[in-house]
């Protein structure tokens, strides 16, 4: 009978699977600072202040409000099993948001594991994420509960599973967050919808959430457990539950001091409340109070405070935010989430955000395409920006021709490009027989040689760089990362964004080899265009998005917008990169890349692709138009945002017959690059 019991408990045993505890370092743990104090306990204060802090303080920590358990894994099935100490009891709160444990699979969402309505002690809850995916390496963020404590007795993988370090932070100190419920997480639908859980994805920071229900009342005790904290930023949101102006007079400097003292140069943000739907003169009072101590310690010098307006995150006029008159909801969060976003980028020196549905074009003027191209070049490079000066490793002349049977070439150039991280790569300069003074940069995509002439399936590459040659042009072809004769998919893409880099982001290894190679063939030529096939198609729509020195741009199969993408045609890891797209979605890459004095788009995509972007991976059902119509829907809406700064264009290409540059594409780039020069 008891095993019987056991097997209703905790089900069946699961061959080949293993159970890794807390504590082990395969399960990467955060927002708990004293996890390792407390001996991997799940509570978010150090045990040692039990006896020092209040009561309900101590009770409400036992809750592991924002903390995190993170890794990568290749695993074909994840489960956990959670000890509840009682079932889901809130009335103004889901169970799934009250105990809910989310799993966030490469950024998605995708599950979330709650409390029974017979929770207690003793008995095991085991949920079941996903059991049977194809083996590939993924990131698993999963977020503990909002309100109720809860034991992790185990995380369940493949036995053997591959597992490695989430992807590093984009600062590596945490941000703090300090005060109420609404810190907390009321009222959340889910655990990992907390206007820090969303913050935290939306700019990759870490986070610790210390808001205490009804009791983030600003007490000594607690801001000094909040001062032992390292952390990148203290946001600080309490006011709410304190009785008076005067109980929160009595607190809120001496807060601030307490942490001024121990860190002398970690910015805070100081919120004031947020709008409720029944104003009273306690909150109005409140947010005076606030306001009036930190513009007075700004005016003696503290220059690392910042006062942040909580109406502005959620106002009188946003009173739909709210789930009960106080608390925000889903909605809410996430306007809180948006407000403070830029704020918290420019406090830590981040990109700011630009919160977009990749429906939306942001860039709607010249200068608005000059400070739209400087930020993504910030955010890909960092502080010092496109690599202009950079250099090859080494330019060899006469070298041998990487493609075999061109007619028209007289040199051939080979450059290899060393970057961060061990990273290198080679471009190839061909010199024309007769040249026009003008060169095409070639990019291919996931297809490691250009050498293609007499194979059966041709990407098309070797004719387009002939065809070219013969009309005058230079031209260098370009390879994406680890995808080069003799290094030929060793290391996948999605890696690319875990390698050590001293600023920016992967991004940079996509195009600092044609940067740097046109940074050597720039002066020699009057004009310079680019085309690309797949994924060499989106590094020419990203990279002509960047440089205005590209005049004329092909991304043939690079690109869709992210809303109209399906099955196949989502992409590798570059292609959905979250940080990026929100800064510029791929319609706002198209009207950078269209927009300046002569310059022009022509995007190609292949109706008979079988790969990417064609019109067997178009669902209409889903969408809601045809192939054509939803095509032409941001065509016109990319051509209205160029105007007459520039011009783009979309080509169906019904000549292709599957996923490559026909030569009737070939000839579409040599007459718009002609049109240009006449």
């Amino acid at each position: 009978m008891f095993a019987s019991l056991l097997f209703l408990l905790i089900g069946p045993c699961v061959v080949g699977a293993e159970w890794i505890p807390l504590g082990d370092p395969r399960l990467e743990v955060r927002g708990l600072p004293w996890f390792g104090e407390n001996q991997h306990q799940t509570m978010r204060l150090p045990l040692r202040l039990q006896a020092a802090l209040p009561p309900a303080v101590w009770n409400l920590g036992l809750s592991p409000s924002g903390a995190r358990i993170r890794l990568r894994t290749n695993s074909t099935r994840l489960a956990i099993r959670l000890e509840y100490p009682s079932p889901p009891n809130m009335a103004n709160m889901h169970a799934f948001g009250q105990t809910g444990v989310d799993l966030y699979l490469d950024g998605v969402y995708r599950g979330s594991a709650i409390a029974p309505k017979d929770a207690g002690p003793g008995k095991v809850v085991e949920h079941v994420y996903f059991d049977g995916l194809p083996p590939a390496m993924r990131e698993v963020l999963l977020y503990l509960p909002l309100y109720k404590a809860v034991k992790v007795l185990g995380v369940q993988l493949d036995e053997g599973a591959t597992t490695g370090a989430a992807r590093r932070f984009a600062v590596a100190k945490p941000v703090v967050f300090y005060g109420t419920s609404i810190t907390q997480g009321g009222c959340a639908s889910r655990s990992g919808l907390s206007y820090q859980a969303t913050l935290g994805r939306q700019l990759n920071i870490d986070f610790v959430n210390l808001g205490f229900s009804g009791n983030g009342k600003g007490e000594p005790v607690v801001a000094e457990m909040t001062a032992e904290i390292d952390a990148s930023l203290f946001v600080l949101d309490f006011a709410g539950n304190n009785p008076s102006v005067e109980s929160l007079r009595e607190v809120y400097d001496p807060f601030l001091a307490t942490l001024r003292a121990k860190h002398p140069e970690t910015p805070i943000l100081a919120v004031t409340p947020i709008a409720r739907a029944k104003e009273d003169e306690r909150s109005a009072g409140q947010r005076g109070l606030i306001t009036q101590v930190v513009r007075a310690r700004i005016a003696a010098g503290d220059k690392r405070l910042t006062l942040v307006d909580g109406l502005s995150l959620l106002g009188p006029h946003q009173l739909d935010g709210l789930v009960d008159g106080g608390h925000p909801n889903d909605l809410g969060f996430q306007w809180m989430a948006d407000g403070l976003a830029p704020v918290v980028a420019k406090v830590l020196g981040l990109p700011p955000p630009v919160l977009t549905n990749d429906r939306a074009i942001t860039v709607t003027s010249s200068a608005a395409a000059r400070d739209k191209r400087e930020a993504i070049a910030r955010f890909i490079w960092g502080a010092g920006g496109f690599p202009v000066d950079a250099r090859p490793a080494a330019v060899e002349k006469n070298a041998a021709s990487p493609i075999a049977g061109l007619r028209h070439r007289k040199a051939v150039e080979t450059m290899t490009i060393r970057m961060e991280a061990g990273q290198e790569n080679t471009t190839h300069h061909f010199v024309p027989v007769r040249g026009n003074g003008r060169l095409v940069v070639l990019q291919h995509g996931h297809g490691c040689t250009f050498d293609d002439l007499q194979a059966e399936k041709s990407f098309g590459l070797a004719h387009a760089v002939d065809r070219m040659l013969g009309a005058g042009y230079g031209v260098l072809i370009a390879y994406m990362p680890h995808m080069r004769p003799g290094d030929c998919g060793t290391v996948p893409h999605g890696n690319m964004f875990e390698l050590p880099v001293r600023s920016g982001n992967g991004l940079k290894f996509f195009l600092e080899p044609v940067a740097v190679s046109l940074n050597v063939l720039k002066p020699r030529y009057k004009e310079v265009h680019m085309a690309g096939l797949s994924g060499g198609g989106w590094t020419t729509t990203l990279y002509a998005a960047i440089d205005p020195a590209i005049r004329t741009s092909y991304p043939v199969a690079g690109s869709i917008p992210l809303y109209l993408r399906v099955g196949g045609s989502v992409g590798d890891h570059e292609q959905y990169f979250a940080e990026f797209y929100r800064l510029a979605g791929y319609p706002d890459l198209y009207v950078l890349g269209a927009t300046g004095p002569g310059r022009k788009q022509v995007q190609i995509l292949n109706r008979r692709d079988d790969c990417c972007f064609g019109e067997a991976q178009h669902d209409a059902r889903r969408i809601g138009a045809s192939y054509d119509e939803a095509y032409r829907v941001y065509e016109r809406a990319v051509q209205e945002a160029v105007g007459k700064a520039g011009e783009f264009r979309l080509v169906i290409d019904d000549e292709a017959p599957r996923h490559m540059i026909s030569a009737a594409a070939v000839e579409i780039m040599l007459r718009e690059m002609e049109g240009v020069r006449k």
